[in-house]
């Protein structure tokens, strides 16, 4: 069959060009998923099996019907596609046919075709089977999903503890479960027999009545609302209602879900709670937050003229109760005081409550029955007095009392406790088993060194102290002995504080410690300075009752001295003679502890006392100080020095010096006074007579100068 016109079928540059023209039709009227690289490549092979059959007698026919199943399965599905892929090959098997020639190639070309339309046909089966399984596929899943889901539903339905049921549109009752009917009390069909509106108040109808209509208008998603159903014996079920609409295949809504939540023992359990919240565990007494809110409701809902008295007790001495014989027989003390205090106001108008760990309030509203203050504080002391036997032990706990008694128009809430407190301090100072009405003179102080005391960390802080010193000096020689430091403070708005101040507040506080801490470094590395320039005092430095006492005191010294250039018998401590005498021994265990690292210490507040005297002699001290009280009564008998008190004072001090310790005394201020205290043998003194306590830059050219302060020797 071939001839000269046919010569150049199958060549390869004849099957390349005849692939690329293919692909650019085939690419301009159907997507195929291929590179056009690959695309032409797999046309070329194409174009070869069709030179191939065409030179094959008897192979033209199925060499086209493979050549359109080979379109079909490239995607060239395009509406053009066909046409485009027959005039391309007609032009280019033909172009001079003969008679044979063109007999054969039109037998290959509809060949072509009926190989492509029964392979596309075979295709569009195949995906039309396919989808048909998918949609039973889907049609059976959906089908399985809602016959779970409606298993699941049912179950649910029957075995949740919450109460549900089933309404139409009017909210009759289609179903309901057996927690509904145990709820309500209603057997299944008596509720089948009634509308949700009937086991609601018949005031709420017209509500529930609009709700259905918002939720059939789709305007309202659902109902959850806490409301007290009617049950079948005439009560009410304490509950949470839900109402959600269901919808039909088509997606309207036409029925309801109600869902009831039994309330009733979550009320309880909240109930509880808030009197746990409110109410002290021990003793079932009201706390202190419920209490000011009691206290706030009397001053807001009483007449502005009604009075209204408030007693604070602190137990005394509990501490001991609780170290000596356990927490348990603690708490049985306060249960058992509790009691005993609700019994006194069970004749008034009153109210007890536990506002802290040994301390309770009672409130009483006057009135022409009601004790007056100082009765019924005995009457409190004196039920307190009665033993409560605990283990075979009679015990009787004392109780310190703060009072105060207003009007109700007078005072708020705020006030009235604090005033209390304040009251409740003033009875402690004066000893155990005490009462102390509230004193509205003292409130101006007691307001702003609660104030001082609230600012004195931030104060600290930020810097705020100074450091004050001042001149210990001989009575014997006239010389300057030491230097002690003193603190200062200015704050905002307030006359400046002296150190005995700052101590008293800083106890307050809660900083004496640190405040502690902060002034021995100050001073330590001021005395270093001194001592570089060739001034070489000594340092003395007194502590408070409970910075004496403190277990760190020791090593907070050492790690002042150690590794400095200054010898630690340098500093000089002045102990509170009133830790040194009190039990737990702290203070004394100190002074022994500091006296082998070299500092040396002093025991100031020394009254002569035959047990201050023992300690002298028996533990090592440099120097005994007077206490300022005793300073003060000499002061105030000057000019009488034949008076007893005059006289015992001046038998306190031999004792002191036969103990081999030499007494100082601190706040002289006269002339008189240094020369009493001389001829008393005192032999050290300081105060105000020697001048104020000075800063760093003062006490410095006072060292420098070398010349003693005024009236030095006296």
């Amino acid at each position: 069959m071939p001839d000269s016109r046919t010569a150049s079928w199958g060549s390869e540059p004849w099957c390349a060009e005849l692939a690329a023209q293919w692909a650019q039709r085939l690419n301009r009227t159907s997507y195929v998923p291929m590179a056009r690289e690959s695309l032409e490549n797999r046309l070329c092979e194409l174009a070869g099996e069709i030179v191939d059959g065409l030179r094959t007698p008897g192979e033209t026919e199925r060499t086209g019907e493979r050549i359109g199943e080979q379109l079909v399965r490239l995607n060239a599905t395009g509406e053009e596609s066909l046409a485009r892929s027959l005039d391309l090959l007609c032009r280019a098997l033909l172009p001079a046919p003969s008679d044979e020639s063109v007999r054969q190639v039109f037998s290959l070309l509809t060949s072509v075709a009926s190989g492509y339309a029964a392979a596309n046909r075979a295709t569009v089966l195949d995906q039309q089977e396919n989808l048909r399984r998918a949609i039973l596929r889907s049609k059976l899943d959906s089908e399985y999903r809602l016959r779970a889901s409606q298993d699941r539903f049912h179950e649910v339905f029957r075995t949740t503890p919450v109460g549900m049921g089933i309404c139409d549109g009017e909210g009759a009752f289609l179903d309901v479960n057996e927690t509904l009917e145990s709820l309500l009390g209603y057997s299944g069909e008596e509720l089948r027999s009634r509308t949700l509106a009937e086991l609601f108040h018949p005031d709420e109808t017209d509500f529930l009545a609009n709700t259905y209509a918002e939720l059939l208008r789709g305007t309202r998603d659902e109902l959850r609302e806490r409301r007290n159903l009617l049950r079948a014996d005439g009560g009410k079920a304490w509950t949470r209602v839900s109402l959600a609409t269901l919808r039909d295949g088509e997606d309207i809504p036409g029925r309801f879900v109600v869902m009831v939540e039994d309330l009733r023992e979550l009320s309880y359990l909240q109930e509880r709670l808030q009197h746990q919240t409110l109410h002290d565990a021990i003793t079932g007494l009201p706390n202190r937050q419920h209490f000011r809110s009691r206290l706030e409701t009397a001053l807001a809902g009483f007449p502005s003229t009604d009075r209204l008295t408030l007693y604070q007790l602190r137990l005394d001495g509990f501490e001991l109760i609780n170290e000596g014989l356990g927490y348990e027989v603690g708490d049985e003390i306060v249960r058992t005081v509790a009691n005993r205090l609700q019994g006194l106001v069970e004749d008034e108008d009153g109210l007890v409550a536990r506002i802290g760990g040994t301390e309770f309030a009672v409130l009483v509203r006057q009135d022409r029955y009601t004790p007056e203050i100082s009765e019924f504080a005995e009457v409190i002391n004196k039920e307190l007095d009665e033993p409560i036997y605990i283990g075979g032990n009679g015990l009787a706990p004392t109780a310190s009392i703060g009072v105060i008694q207003r009007a109700v128009g007078d005072r708020e809430p705020a006030d009235m406790m604090w005033a209390a407190e304040v009251a409740l301090r003033g009875a402690e100072q004066a000893g155990k088993r005490q009462w102390a009405l509230f004193d509205p003179l003292r409130a101006p102080s007691e307001r702003s060194d609660a104030r001082l005391a609230a600012v004195m960390p931030g104060a600290l802080e930020l810097g705020e102290f100074q450091v004050r010193y001042r001149p210990w000096v001989s009575l014997l020689e006239g010389s300057l002995l030491a230097v002690e430091v003193r603190l200062s403070w200015q704050p905002s708005g307030h006359d400046e504080l002296d150190h005995d101040e700052c101590l008293r507040l800083a106890e307050r506080s809660g900083i004496t410690l640190s405040l502690r801490d902060w002034m021995l470094r100050t001073a330590w590395t001021q005395l270093g300075e001194w001592h570089a320039q060739g001034l070489c005092p000594q340092l003395v430095a007194g502590l408070s009752p409970n910075q004496s006492r403190d277990p760190d005191l020791v090593a907070v010294v050492r790690d002042l001295v150690d590794g400095g250039a200054l010898d630690a018998g340098w500093l000089r401590l002045c102990v509170s003679m009133k830790a040194l005498m009190s039990s737990g021994g702290e203070a004394r265990d100190n002074v022994t502890t500091l006296a082998g690292t070299g500092v040396q210490t002093a025991a100031h507040e020394f009254s002569g006392a035959p047990s201050e005297l023992r300690f002298l002699r028996e533990f090592p001290t440099y120097a005994a100080l007077l206490a300022p009280d005793v300073v003060r009564l000499v002061g105030e008998c000057a000019g009488e020095e034949e008076t007893p008190e005059a006289r015992a004072l001046a038998g306190v001090i031999p004792l002191a010096r036969d103990c081999g310790v030499p007494v100082a005394a601190s706040g002289v201020s006269t002339e008189r006074q240094v020369r009493w205290w001389r001829e008393a043998g005192c032999e050290i003194a300081s105060g105000p007579y020697y001048g104020t306590p000075l800063d760093a830059v003062g006490m410095t050219e006072l060292l420098r100068s070398g010349v003693p302060p005024y009236g030095l020797a006296g």
